[in-house]
């Protein structure tokens, strides 16, 4: 009924990669803009959690947030595997890491970064 359409070419490999390093950059920078608003919240992680869930508003947030996180880390683990990935666990430790440090905004779009360089390799080889 529909045809797909293949679009892999090398010119679109360098513009996604473009695309998605900037969105990782802006993903690292957007959310420690806020927090460092109100550094004191960060020494706190009580006071965190608090605000984190402080209203029915935040907690769905927060909540949407965790979920999109454990999808992102199931789909990741099994993205690198089937793609042949060497260190699967080393770019799973750092995915986690840029996730809990930084945010998904970061993490997500640092993935389809190293992703299509996997790919774009996988095509040249």
């Amino acid at each position: 009924m529909f045809e797909s359409t293949h679009i892999s070419t090398p010119k679109s490999f360098k513009f996604a990669k473009s695309l998605y390093l900037l969105l990782s950059i802006a993903g690292s920078i957007a959310p420690w803009f806020w927090l460092l608003q109100d550094p004191g919240v960060l020494m706190s992680p009580t006071l965190f959690l608090q605000l984190t869930f402080a209203n029915n508003i935040a907690t769905a947030w927060a909540s949407d947030l965790l979920i999109s996180a454990s999808v992102f880390f199931i789909f990741a683990s099994l993205e690198l595997k089937r793609l042949g990935s060497a260190a699967v666990s080393m770019w799973m430790l750092l995915y986690i890491g840029l996730t809990l440090g930084i945010g998904l905004s970061c993490a997500l779009p640092f993935f389809m970064y190293r992703r299509e360089q996997i790919l774009e390799q996988n095509l040249v080889n």
